[in-house]
Parts: C-alpha cells; sequence; structure tokens
C-alpha cells in the first residue's frame, strides 16, 4: 500500500512537470504570430495569467500530505529558471557556467524584478497548495488514489 501511493507521489510531480512543459510547447506553437505587439501581449498573457492558473490547478492535486506542498511549489519556477539558462545557451553558443551568470543578471536587471517574479510564483504556489484536507489525506488526490489502490 504504501509503495503504491510512494508511485503516485513520484508519478504526481513528474506528470505536473511534464504538463507544465507541455503547456509551454504548445502556447508556443498554438500562438505563433509574426505581430510583434500581439507576440508580446501573448507572452505576457501566458506568463502572468495562464502559469498561475496552470499553478492553481496543479497544486489542487498535490500529495505531499502537509498543510503546503513546498516541492511542488518550487517545480514551475525552478522549470522557468533552468529553461532561461538553456535559452541563453542555445542563444549565445555559450557554456552552462557562463549561461547560469547572464541568466542572473538577466533576473537582476530592473531592480531584480525577475527573481521577485520567481519568488512571487513559488508563493503563490505554497498558498495554491494549501489544505486541511490532504494533511489528513482527504483531498481530491487522495480520493482519486483510494479507487486505484484498494
Amino acid at each position: 500500500m504504501k509503495k503504491k501511493q510512494l508511485l503516485f507521489h513520484v508519478a504526481y510531480y513528474i506528470l505536473s512537470l511534464f504538463i507544465y512543459i507541455g503547456f509551454i510547447f504548445a502556447s508556443t506553437k498554438f500562438f505563433h504570430t509574426s505581430n510583434l505587439g500581439a507576440a508580446i501581449a501573448i507572452a505576457y498573457g501566458l506568463m502572468f495569467l495562464a502559469t498561475p492558473i496552470l499553478i492553481a490547478v496543479l497544486m489542487r492535486f498535490s500529495l505531499f500530505k502537509w498543510y503546503v506542498d513546498p516541492l511542488a511549489a518550487a517545480e514551475v519556477p525552478l522549470i522557468l529558471y533552468i529553461g532561461m539558462i538553456i535559452n541563453q545557451m542555445n542563444q549565445s553558443g555559450i557554456h552552462v557556467y557562463d549561461a547560469f551568470l547572464e541568466t542572473n543578471k538577466v533576473l537582476c536587471a530592473d531592480e531584480k524584478t525577475g527573481w521577485f517574479f520567481l519568488i512571487g510564483l513559488f508563493l503563490f504556489g505554497l498558498v495554491a497548495s494549501f489544505s486541511f484536507a490532504r494533511k489528513k489525506g482527504e483531498s481530491i488526490s487522495y480520493r482519486l488514489i483510494s479507487k486505484f489502490i484498494t
């Protein structure tokens, strides 16, 4: 019983990772435009509206038996950070360490607003993951899992 539950825990974190990455790739393919104004509006909409909505939905299914789930809350900001490093490597043709430094420089620009955004996403994820029912093992996720484990 515990091994199956652990399998669902690991599957949740991996699945939520793939859902967010799939969301980013699908949205870039779906909203392909040559209009600069539209591209900026879409990028802002995806980052500041769709990403928090997706975070809120994913956090409702968290399985960590605490009142909040810091692991799930950290996934999306961490994916964005790693994606920025990979993007810097691909665009500039530099090594990981140099891309890491460049990404940190970009996040520190404009009075560290990039870092504040990533920290804000993490804090939003923590708030969205808050659940008394999950602490007791009575959340939506645990009710769904109980149908598979019995």
